[in-house]
């Protein structure tokens, strides 16, 4: 929800030419003015928007105004790169979750040989390491299901968000291959996109895999 209101906040900067204030912004995304705020000063330490000043109409201390941070436009530039990783969606999604196993391979748990590791610690350790959030697990029957927010990879799912549930995928195969090659053989990665129809949440779910079956990747 944070990321979502404050993609709304940046949209509305973007597109204004002049500085705005807190209350403005509020009004204009039907915000508490303090939520606004909250978000503003985030998206401050971010340096992806700054303060300026903004004179009154009247008689009074200037008002603190925000505009976004001028960047050079390679905006568009990932989203290009990102659409030359395939050219379908369970390709890009493919080439993701290689990128993501190379990404975890400095950061996943250390090998335990004597234990099997608890596949739900060790994705959440990793995906912790990594930036992710994870709002919620439920487990039931030898499965689990962990809703993320897909937080370090805002930019890629927002304009591919099969990359980003590509890379989730690779990041936890190859953490739990790390940790124990036998956990790995007894789990089937996979991902879903965000049930609410944004790109900020990704559902991942560890499968048993059953006696018969190989697990297939994308």
């Amino acid at each position: 929800m944070a990321t979502k209101q404050r993609d709304k906040i940046i949209a509305l900067l973007t597109e204004s030419a002049e500085p705005m204030v807190a209350g403005e912004i509020s009004a204009r995304l039907d915000l508490h003015v303090t939520t606004a705020r909250f978000h503003l000063a985030k998206l401050v330490e971010e340096g992806r928007v700054e303060t300026t000043t903004v004179p009154t109409a009247g008689v009074g201390r200037p008002r603190v105004g925000y505009r976004m941070v001028r960047q050079a436009p390679t905006g568009a530039l990932l989203g290009h790169l990102l659409g030359q990783l395939g050219s379908t969606n369970a390709a890009r999604e493919h080439a993701g979750a290689e990128a993501g196993r190379l990404w975890a391979e400095e950061h996943a748990p250390p090998v335990s040989v004597a234990d099997l590791p608890d596949p739900v610690t060790v994705a959440a350790e990793t995906l912790g390491e990594l930036g992710f959030q994870v709002s919620n697990v439920v487990s039931a029957f030898g499965s689990h299901e962990l809703r993320l927010c897909s937080c370090p990879l805002q930019d890629v799912a927002r304009t591919h968000p099969e990359v980003a549930r590509g890379v989730a995928r690779g990041v936890i195969e190859q953490a739990l291959a790390a940790s124990s090659p036998a956990l790995s053989s007894q789990y089937a990665v996979t991902v879903a996109p965000d049930p609410s129809g944004g790109n900020c949440e990704i559902v991942l779910r560890l499968a048993p895999v059953r006696r018969g079956t190989t697990l297939a990747r994308m």
